[in-house]
């Protein structure tokens, strides 16, 4: 496989990983605390708890990837 080639794959599976690591703490609280906010009657704070962890989680998980990759 030519040089450009693996560059280019390389650079989409880094976007691929930082929007996944990105997005799916997001969502995964803004669902997991709307499902709760339904069954307990607590709306809309669960959702905006769980939705400032997931961000937090998601931007965590982001640092430390750079991190990461910057020791290498």
């Amino acid at each position: 496989m030519p040089k450009q080639s693996k560059s280019t794959l390389s650079g989409i599976s880094s976007v691929g990983k930082i929007t996944s690591g990105l997005l799916l703490p997001i969502l995964a609280g803004f669902f997991l605390g709307s499902y709760l906010d339904g069954k307990l009657g607590s709306s809309p704070w669960l959702t905006l708890l769980l939705l400032l962890l997931g961000i937090s989680a998601g931007f965590w998980w982001l640092y430390k990837s750079a991190k990461d990759r910057e020791d290498e």
